[in-house]
């Protein structure tokens, strides 16, 4: 059912929201129609508010109401509300997210609600989703959920997840390196979005000029104390960093699925920052990974380019497949010249960590997983693509 569901935005006329209302009236606390006039509230909510709606044969059955105030760039959320037939399917979950998402990319700096106390139920899925008590009143809660992103935050371990497994560094990061050096330039190289360094210190041996972009501050102050004077790096956001040089090396693995805004990012690369006949090497998770794939067979997550939980947790707003990832990379005017995958991969990073603890895992199984990802790519772990700049 959850397949058939359809998410939208400003798309429910008055009467379907007057209707929804109505079936929902219940399910507050308390009952809807006991303090607000249904059929004027839907068409205040019609008229004034930004709507992120859910639908399912046609029907309206999930929506979330905001109200904008461009001055302070503050949401105020005025209804959320599921048809109870449909609890449990994680709507208003996906109704949060979705607005989230739009007002991050707005650039507004929170969202606020006021709930009644006695709604506890509300209560748990507003602090479940990072919401704080702010105020209070005689009845009501007054939260906050702030939307600048902590990027020192999304590198910490959630529970159940690591941000990166051992399988990242000892695995991945040499078989990325080898996907790379045939088609490496010899001079400067960028790197957008180092982490800690784990990644960056294997360019080392391959050339002079190094420059790190990346968010966390945090992040950095861990890789400066392992490779001091070695790197230039820079603490900023993509979207606002200031780079006078063009390089003829730009790297960027695992971070587009973390970025608001990747096509305006991926078209800075290709206009300000790849030289002439530089290479942009492009590496992203594959949604279409066996591991995923048969995550999804178990129930584990809804389809293949889900966004999981711990997933969101860490920063991913999209999960790419080949087709998305060069749909990205050519609407920011890139040329793609080289499409591959790197390492077939059909169990989760916490299988493969506890796995290399033995010595089941040779070193002639992992080199046939990489040279069989070169024949397979939309089986592998993470898709690779090779881009130079757009004429």
């Amino acid at each position: 059912m959850t397949r058939s569901i359809k998410y939208l935005i400003n798309s429910a006329s008055e009467k379907e929201i007057s209707d929804h209302l109505n079936v929902c009236s219940d399910n507050f606390i308390p009952s809807l129609a006991t303090y607000v006039n249904i059929k004027e509230y839907a068409k205040k909510i019609f008229l004034k508010s930004t709507r992120f709606e859910a639908f399912y044969n046609n029907n309206l059955i999930g929506l979330i109401a905001i109200y904008l105030d461009s001055n302070t760039k503050s949401a105020f959320i005025t209804n959320i509300s599921v048809d109870k037939e449909f609890f449990g399917k994680k709507i208003s979950l996906k109704l949060l997210k979705n607005c989230k998402y739009y007002l991050i990319k707005q650039k507004y700096n929170e969202i606020k609600l006021d709930v009644n106390k006695k709604n506890s139920r509300a209560i748990a899925f507003y602090k479940k989703n990072e919401f704080a008590i702010q105020t209070s009143d005689k009845n009501n809660f007054i939260m906050t959920l702030k939307l600048d992103r902590d990027y020192n935050k999304e590198l910490n371990d959630t529970k159940g997840h690591k941000y990166a497994y051992n399988f990242d560094f000892d695995i991945m990061h040499p078989f990325m390196l080898k996907a790379f050096l045939p088609f490496f330039k010899p001079s400067s190289l960028l790197e957008l979005g180092s982490f800690k360094g784990e990644f960056t210190k294997r360019f080392l041996p391959y050339f002079d000029d190094i420059t790190c972009v990346e968010a966390s501050d945090n992040a950095i102050e861990i890789a400066k104390k392992e490779l001091g004077n070695q790197v230039n790096f820079i603490n900023s956001l993509f979207e606002t960093a200031k780079l006078s040089a063009k390089y003829d090396n730009i790297v960027m693995t695992h971070v587009l699925e973390h970025l608001d805004n990747p096509i305006k990012v991926l078209r800075r690369i290709n206009d300000e920052w790849l030289s002439e006949n530089g290479r942009f090497f492009l590496v992203c998770p594959n949604a279409n990974a066996p591991s995923r794939q048969i995550a999804v067979k178990m129930g584990l997550i809804s389809h293949n380019a889900a966004v999981t939980a711990a997933e969101e947790a860490h920063g991913h707003r999209i999960t790419y497949s080949l087709d998305t990832l060069e749909r990205d990379v050519k609407a920011a005017g890139l040329n793609v010249i080289h499409r591959s995958g790197i390492f077939f991969k059909a169990l989760a990073n916490f299988q493969w960590d506890q796995l290399l603890n033995t010595d089941i895992i040779s070193k002639e199984y992992l080199e046939g997983c990489f040279q069989l990802g070169q024949q397979y790519p939309d089986l592998c772990s993470s898709i690779f693509l090779l881009c130079e700049k757009g004429r």
